[in-house]
């Protein structure tokens, strides 16, 4: 298993790097980038502290020890075991702070392995080569050295007013065809992550008027010659870890990659050529991220809900009937979310390549029930907090001879030291009220996919159609035929898509 300094030796590869207006000749080492690579260093050592052995890691069946982001659950206690994996990387890694993790990148990669004959078959443009080589060659490489895949799949906006519009887009496209693989230009204007990442994870999501070129997955190193990782300003707050505890961990960072004439060989294309492939295949990828974010998501509510209480109980105010009633609701939040995630495991199903998964419909509505309430229950938090939140003092004027004795008592309460009122304040500040804080919520309204775009795409699952089951009581009740067969559309096909890829339903272990 991959080490934490191997993670960060394997960083300093010559990869281009900018973050704002700075040229980052060495991410490890940068104030605006090292950070987040010791973040992601703590992640691969977490896997070695013997404490933890249990949870981090699996030995597989050829007796190799190895992380449990690479563990197959084929039922529901495995799926599980990855769970209790999944949110402990989050627990470990600041909670509220952490964002994609490569156990959360890597989870996508499993859409390949379920099915990977269509990804080859359905391709434009290869010259007959079977892509299934080298998606199995791949995926066997980053389990084997731990790799980290970050998403490019977001493309640059279009004018909806033009009908052209994707002929003059700058997106990623093929740009020349070889005998050793192909070559691309062009732009992905969303991936985050990036510069912490060893592949760039490249795809598409399907939009009207796609053009074929631009129908591109595949993997590259992120060093890749022609390759350049162009970031937004970063919200770090490097070194700070007494005034701003969460925001002096790292920054994730949103880039947008630029691509110069990139070589892609073969064993590192995945599909190319088909906007009919791409349009049913981004759901099945974004699956399992959506399923880690909804327990990112769940650990981030039960810290929300842990900030809550400790405030109140200093401040006096826990036991007070209208504040209880107020904190009732976080802990309602909390615990909604947490059950979307239990369900989805015990109603999962066996998928056709044997691997269990959480039920799709639970913990999509899970992640839209936590999208359409966070505002709502950060301003609980904040406002529970009250002046704490926003006014309190920094760690160099607490220290001062001259103002210790006159800021001491304002931060008193009923319970603890005075001290700890700062330590949660700065917390509940940096989650909630900076920019860094800001993107958090921002990054997980449009994490994988959109919520008006998850609920379209759920829609078009075939048990949700009219003529599905879900309206046979109702047909019942008002005395209506049976549904007859659907009439195939493109609606229809995404549906029907949808079901043979999800497979069998099955209840504990038996088929049904």
């Amino acid at each position: 298993m991959r080490t934490g300094d191997e993670y960060l030796e394997s960083l300093r590869d010559g990869r281009v790097v900018w973050v704002g207006g700075d040229r980052i000749d060495d991410v490890t080492t940068h104030p605006l980038t090292r950070a987040q690579t010791r973040r992601m260093a703590r992640f691969y050592d977490l896997h070695h502290e013997p404490e933890m052995q249990d949870t981090m890691t699996f030995v597989d069946d050829d007796g190799v020890r190895r992380s449990m982001m690479w563990f197959t659950h084929t039922d529901a206690e495995g799926l599980r075991r990855k769970r209790v994996y999944l949110e402990t990387v989050v627990r470990e890694l600041d909670g509220g702070a952490t964002g994609r993790t490569p156990c959360a990148n890597n989870y996508g990669l499993i859409t390949y392995e379920e099915d990977p004959q269509p990804w080859s078959d359905q391709s434009v443009g290869t010259g007959g080569r079977d892509l299934t080589v080298g998606i199995r060659s791949f995926l066997e490489l980053v389990k084997e050295g731990d790799l980290n895949c970050a998403f490019a799949f977001i493309d640059p906006q279009l004018d909806r007013s033009d009908p052209s519009s994707a002929k003059k887009s700058p997106a990623l496209r093929v740009v020349e065809t070889r005998d050793d693989g192909i070559i691309v230009a062009g732009v992905k204007a969303v991936s985050t992550g990036t510069p912490f990442a060893d592949y760039i994870h490249i795809g598409v999501f399907f939009r009207p008027g796609i053009l074929p070129e631009q129908v591109i997955y595949g993997a590259v190193p992120a060093n890749t010659p022609g390759v350049t990782i162009l970031s937004r300003e970063a919200t770090v707050r490097d070194g700070d870890t007494d005034n701003h505890p969460m925001s002096s961990g790292g920054d994730e960072l949103e880039c947008t990659i630029l691509f110069d004439d990139v070589f892609i060989p073969w064993d590192r294309v995945f599909h190319i050529g088909s906007p009919e492939h791409a349009s049913l295949y981004p759901q099945r990828i974004f699956d399992w991220v959506h399923y880690e974010a909804l327990i990112r998501t769940m650990v981030r509510a039960e810290l929300m809900v842990g900030l809550a209480l400790l405030m109140t109980e200093h401040l006096g105010t826990y036991q007070l009937p209208p504040v209880q009633a107020r904190l009732a609701r976080l802990v309602e939040f909390y615990q909604t979310l947490r059950a979307h995630v239990i369900a989805s495991e015990t109603e999962g199903f066996m998928s056709p390549a044997g691997l269990y998964k959480p039920n799709v419909l639970l913990f999509d509505f899970g992640r839209s029930y936590y999208l359409e309430r966070y505002v709502e229950m950060r301003n609980e938090v904040v406002d529970l907090a009250g002046r704490a939140s926003l006014l309190f003092p920094t760690e160099e004027q607490w220290n001062h001879p001259e103002l210790h004795d006159w800021l001491e008592p304002l931060q008193s309460g009923a319970v603890g030291k005075p001290h700890d009122r700062l330590r949660i304040s700065r917390v509940i500040r940096d989650l909630f009220l900076s920019d860094w804080g800001d993107r958090i919520s921002t990054f997980e309204q449009f994490n994988g996919t959109p919520l008006l775009s998850t609920r379209m795409l759920t829609m078009k699952r075939s048990e949700l159609s009219p003529s599905g089951p879900l309206t046979d009581l109702a047909r019942r009740i008002c005395g209506l035929e049976a549904a007859a067969a659907p009439e195939v559309t493109a609606y229809t096909e995404q549906a029907e898509y949808a079901r043979r890829l999800d497979g069998v339903r099955v209840e504990g272990s038996r088929v049904r």
